[in-house]
């Protein structure tokens, strides 16, 4: 058994006080779709070339297609292309490496695979272009170098890996100039438990499945963060990963044939864990992967001394999670740069083609899991490709797998996942309907159950026309009564297309003045996937500008009501690109860095007039908008007018007299306490700020050029470019 699975048995982890339990019943995530219990999936298995090689982790590559994969007790790298059955692979430099994970990225437009060595203390960086191999020793002996991961691309190469048995993380900045990297490794606070197996970095924050805690690294305050993971015997935190919302979900579970302490979590707004047991004894929780059209969570069961392999998909609405409350710790980090140079080589491929075999199996419901048995395969890692084809490694076998759900079927998503309204709110929520495995059909909504004092309007559109590969939404209003009790709600809603029925679940949090549970509102969705967390300093100035600002006023919060039904009718779908698309992340970031210098702006205005906060949100709003339509609109209209003459600029004066006139309106429904009045009102003054800002920008950058073609007709002899043609 390798040194990291026995690290289970050797360390004595020392645990934080377990926090009280609260059994909430039906709750679980609203993201998931509950499947069939006879559920059917094909396996197809490709035989690794190099026997008994225990292929160990695999990753997709930037594509999303699979697979790139390290061969354990080969020390070897590899690579499957299902479509032709082709594998690749090469003989890692160093004799017995046990490479360990896997991470791949692109550097200066070319694939690199990263990887740890964790029998040689190194990490390595791989150019299947080149062929070259790049090593690199680490600082320490024996220091258990495990999982990696890589932020996505940006001016730097960061790679991120975790030394379990040193209770350290590292950072390795990667200079492709040199081939050499600058090494941060850092010790993790005692809260952490002793070290961290899983790893998974965003472009601003990192986040660890430490022993006993969920981690998160950020870079802007140079700071971890650490929930204490309920203490289930000896079970330990293991691997991590993110979904679209910035959510971290994770695997908690010990090596033994016989226990139960093997759970799947996810922590809810920063506050709160939501867990679900796998009840099958000595399941053994590995790796997990998050399907990107359901948000579903699948894990491989490992299952070594059980005596079977599993791979399971998540249900949580069969009998819920619970929900622990968790509060954070916080903690400075450190870590003193250290330049280590790279061991070249140049390694060769070797080819195989590999006739896969196939087969059909059924889905067997053990509690709120679906689980697929694989047999004694040892399955290590589970991650899922844009089909929501669930890729498996399994070392037990020597075998690279993938399952297909056969069954077609229609899974429901609500965004936000989470919603926390106060007393008196109201907020809209997005129900999805995903077609999976080629569904087709009109999928009608309803509510089944909600809590007292909420009322909850109509679903618009209801059906859902779901085509095949497509994916659809709906929307409804939920109002808080101002009476309402504080504390976790749950909304079930429906779905049914008269042959298949799902339920899903809203887990909503109301909140006053003294409730624990702070409101997040809903999420900068497009923001958090393009900064790659919802807690990046970007993310948290737009929501705090939101929540503490324009939520805290009548005006505001009215023009919220219109604004997010606007605004939550495409973003999950830009969002969940972005997410997936690195070169539409990175292009994003340059779109929202002028936003997010407005909104800092409009900010300083509000705190300057905050005592009177529906004054300060209105001089706030109309700086914002002017700043937005100006530079947004305004900017690129008047250079293209100026070049090229398209048409004349709108009549500021005649916008002027609308602004004027809406925000009467506004002062007038603030009178007259009319939120009808006030969304209409509101509405009408930010698009006719926007518009007028826009038009002031076109006209003075046309200005110019306007004076040049009159002096023209005066003076033939001026040139082109004294009027900056």
């Amino acid at each position: 058994m390798p040194k990291g699975d026995s690290l289970h048995r050797l360390m004595n982890v020392t645990f934080l006080i377990a926090l009280a339990m609260i059994s909430v019943g039906t709750l679980g995530s609203p993201l998931v779709a509950a499947h069939p219990s006879t559920a059917s999936a094909t396996l197809t298995e490709w035989s690794v070339p190099t026997p008994a090689s225990g292929p160990w982790a695999l990753t997709l590559d930037p594509s999303g297609k699979c697979c790139w994969f390290v061969e354990y007790f080969g020390s070897k790298l590899g690579h499957l292309d299902p479509s032709t059955g082709t594998f690749q692979e090469w003989v890692i430099p160093t004799p017995s490496s046990n490479p360990y994970s896997i991470a791949t990225t692109v550097i200066s437009g070319s694939l690199a695979v990263w990887g740890t060595e964790f029998g040689a203390d190194r990490i390595f960086m791989f150019s299947p272009q080149s062929g070259l191999f790049r090593e690199y020793n680490l600082t320490n002996y024996d220091s258990g170098v495990t999982y990696i991961s890589v932020e996505p691309p940006s001016v730097q190469v960061r790679v991120w890996f975790t030394e379990s048995f040193r209770n350290v993380n590292g950072e390795a900045i990667y200079d492709p100039k040199t081939g050499n990297v600058t090494l941060y490794e850092d010790e993790f606070p005692a809260a952490v438990g002793g070290g961290a197996y899983g790893v998974y970095a965003g472009s601003n924050s990192v986040w660890f499945a430490g022993f006993s805690a969920l981690v998160r690294w950020d870079r802007s305050s140079q700071q971890y963060t650490m929930w204490p993971l309920p203490v289930h015997g000896s079970a330990v935190g293991r691997l991590i990963t993110l979904d679209q919302f910035g959510e971290p979900w994770y695997t908690q579970g010990v090596t033994d044939g016989n226990s139960t302490d093997n759970y799947v979590g996810v922590l809810r707004a920063n506050t709160t864990l939501e867990e679900w047991q796998v009840r099958s004894p000595g399941a053994d929780a590995r790796g997990i992967g998050m399907n990107p059209i359901t948000q579903q969570p699948w894990i491989a069961e490992e299952s070594q001394q059980a005596g079977y392999g599993m791979i399971a998909s998540l249900d949580p609405f069969a009998g819920g999670g619970t929900l622990v409350p968790s509060a954070p710790a916080t903690a400075l980090s450190g870590g003193t740069p250290v330049a280590l140079a790279s061991i070249p080589s140049q390694v060769v491929v070797s080819t195989h083609i590999v006739t896969p075999s196939v087969s059909l199996i059924s889905g067997s419901q053990h509690g709120q899991f679906t689980e697929y048995a694989v047999g004694p395969t040892l399955p290590h890692d589970a991650i899922v490709d844009s089909s929501g084809s669930v890729w498996i490694s399994e070392p037990g076998t020597n075998r690279i797998a993938r399952l297909s759900l056969t069954s077609a079927d229609f899974a429901l998503s609500a965004t936000p996942p989470v919603i926390s309204l106060s007393q008196s709110g109201s907020g809209i929520v997005a129900i999805s309907g995903a077609s999976v495995s080629g569904y087709t059909g009109r999928v009608s909504l309803a509510i089944t159950a909600a809590p007292r004092d909420v009322t909850i309007s109509s679903f618009s559109p209801n059906p859902l026309d779901i085509s095949p590969g497509g994916k659809v939404s709906s929307r409804f209003t939920i109002n808080i009564a101002p009476n309402a009790s504080a504390g976790p709600n749950t909304i079930m809603i429906q779905g049914t297309d008269g042959n298949i029925t799902h339920e899903i679940s809203l887990l909503l949090m109301v909140t006053n003045s003294t409730s624990p549970f702070p409101s997040t509102g809903l999420r900068c969705l497009i923001a958090t996937a393009t900064y790659g967390s919802d807690l990046s300093p970007e993310v948290q100035l737009l929501r705090n500008f939101r929540d503490n600002a324009v939520e805290k006023s009548k005006a505001g919060s009215s023009f919220l009501i219109v604004f997010n039904a606007w605004y939550y009718s495409f973003s999950p779908y830009v969002a969940n690109y972005i997410a997936t698309h690195w070169v539409a992340r990175v292009g994003m970031r340059f779109v929202l860095y002028p936003l997010i210098a407005f909104v800092y702006a409009a900010s300083k205005v509000y705190k300057g007039l905050q005592v009177f906060p529906e004054l300060a949100i209105l001089a706030s709003g109309l700086v914002v908008s002017c700043l937005i339509g100006g530079f947004y609109i305004g900017l690129p209209f008047g250079l293209l007018n100026r070049r090229f003459r398209l048409t004349r600029n709108p009549n500021a004066k005649f916008l002027g007299s609308l602004l004027v006139a809406a925000v009467g309106a506004v002062m007038i429904g603030q009178i007259l306490s009319s939120t009808v009045l006030l969304m209409i009102s509101s509405s009408l003054m930010v698009l006719i700020s926007m518009l007028l800002s826009a038009a002031s920008t076109a006209s003075l950058l046309s200005h110019k050029k306007n004076l040049c073609n009159a002096r023209r007709g005066k003076d033939s002899g001026l040139q082109d470019d004294e009027c900056g043609s």
